[in-house]
This record gives structure tokens, C-alpha cells and sequence, in this order.
């Protein structure tokens, strides 16, 4: 009976896998796309961040005038 470890006596649909060791060349493709899209990301995000709002905010409410700004009024005519 042959050895459980070995991948080539393994039937194709059985749950083992073999995992082969990758080269650096073989993982650059994958590396440079997580990188890329780590990009993208940052800058959607700093985009959506320093976007300008669509509605502006309200006025702040006006300060009541007291009765030293009313005498001070001058009436123009």
C-alpha cells in the first residue's frame, strides 16, 4: 500500500492537497496586485474624504441685537 503522504498515489477528487513551494517570481504577479489595489483604495478613500459636500451647511444663527446695537443704529434716508 502505498505511502498516504505521497500527492501522485492520491485519487483526483480526494480533500488532499499538494502544496507546492512558489518561487519569488511566481508570487511577484500576486504581490504586485495586492499592492495595487492597497493604491486604489487609498485613494478612493482620500478622495470620498476631501470630496466637497453637496449641501452646504446652514447659516449659524444670527446673534439678537441687544439695546446698546439698536441705539447705535444710524437710519439712513
Amino acid at each position: 500500500m502505498p505511502a498516504k503522504s505521497d500527492p501522485h498515489t492520491e485519487p483526483a477528487d480526494s480533500k488532499y492537497f499538494y502544496r507546492r513551494s512558489l518561487s519569488p517570481g511566481a508570487l511577484l504577479p500576486a504581490v504586485g496586485v495586492g499592492v495595487l489595489t492597497g493604491i486604489a483604495a487609498f485613494y478612493v478613500a482620500r478622495l470620498y474624504l476631501e470630496r466637497t459636500p453637496l449641501e452646504s451647511d446652514p447659516a449659524p444663527p444670527r446673534r439678537a441685537a441687544g439695546p446698546r446695537a439698536s441705539a447705535n443704529r444710524v437710519r439712513g434716508g
